[in-house]
């Protein structure tokens, strides 16, 4: 007797074994207890319906709200980043710089450097000039996207074009000798400007293009703006006006120590007329 039970305890084991080897099984066991679990939470429920929304109250998708998130906050769209300032040129390995920025901390090497001979009068350089490796004549193209405006022959200048550009932000874009697009137009980064060309103003320079960026007429040096952001455009024209407006005062404290002038002695209207015209001269030829 115990032996035909043995038997049949050992053929049941046999059948489970076989059983579980089969790839379904395991599975079935899983869903026949996940629905268990489940019948279980409904029972307990008894019915009622306690994890709905209550009747009149509005249920939002989250992802689709519109004006207002969870927190009570406006939702902002999230806008694709800002362009990054190029350098004018189609193909930079080609192009060499002729021309330095003016900047008003700059060694005294680097200074004149930056400066432009002009009708036996030094001034100060608001950009950068580019001149073929070859010196031959190449395509001038816009850093950034924007609308022109402005596309004339200046005598002294060439032919000139300006962008605008978001906050404030202006190109400019000298000494071309054609150009390619009219005031009014919306023209995108890289975008063909004109040919680099001679202008009367830097003509020691030869042929080139000379590029201005500047942030509400404020001139920011190139080459600390390229490949940088044009939100970064605003935060370094503000240091450099700073900067800018600084220096004269040293300068002033500095000679006036060395003629013996004291910061009681005034100017004589002279004097005042002819650093009023100086400047004047300076910023627009700058």
């Amino acid at each position: 007797m115990r032996e035909e039970e043995n038997n049949r305890s050992s053929k049941s084991e046999l059948k489970v074994k076989s059983l579980l080897r089969k790839r379904w099984v395991l599975p079935a066991v899983y869903l026949v207890a996940a629905a268990g679990v489940l019948s279980a939470v409904f029972v307990m429920q008894d019915g009622n319906e306690t994890a709905a929304p209550q009747e009149g109250v509005e249920v939002t998708d989250p992802s689709q709200a519109g004006e207002m998130n969870p927190y009570g906050e406006e939702a902002v769209e999230v806008t694709a980043s800002s362009e990054v300032v190029k350098m004018p040129v189609v193909n930079e390995e080609e192009i060499t710089v002729v021309g330095y920025f003016y900047d008003v901390n700059g060694s005294p090497e680097e200074q004149q450097e930056a400066l432009v001979y002009y009708n036996n009068t030094y001034f100060p350089n608001k950009g950068m000039d580019f001149a073929h490796v070859d010196g031959e004549s190449f395509e001038a193209t816009a850093a950034l996207s924007g609308t022109v405006i402005k596309s004339e022959k200046d005598s002294l200048l060439g032919y000139v074009v300006e962008i605008s550009h978001e906050d404030g932000v202006v190109t400019h874009y000298h000494s071309l000798e054609s150009v390619e697009v009219e005031e009014g137009d919306t023209v995108e980064q890289g975008a063909i400007l004109g040919l680099a060309g001679r202008n009367s103003y830097n003509s020691d320079a030869g042929i080139h293009v000379h590029f201005e960026i500047r942030q509400n007429g404020v001139a920011v040096n190139p080459n600390d703006v390229f490949q940088q952001p044009i939100d970064s455009v605003k935060d370094i024209a503000d240091d450099q006006a700073k900067e800018e407006d600084k220096k004269p005062a040293e300068d002033e404290e500095e000679e006036g120590q060395e003629d013996g002038v004291t910061d009681d002695e005034e100017a004589t209207p002279d004097e005042e007329n002819d650093e009023e015209e100086e400047h004047e001269g300076l910023s627009e030829l700058g």
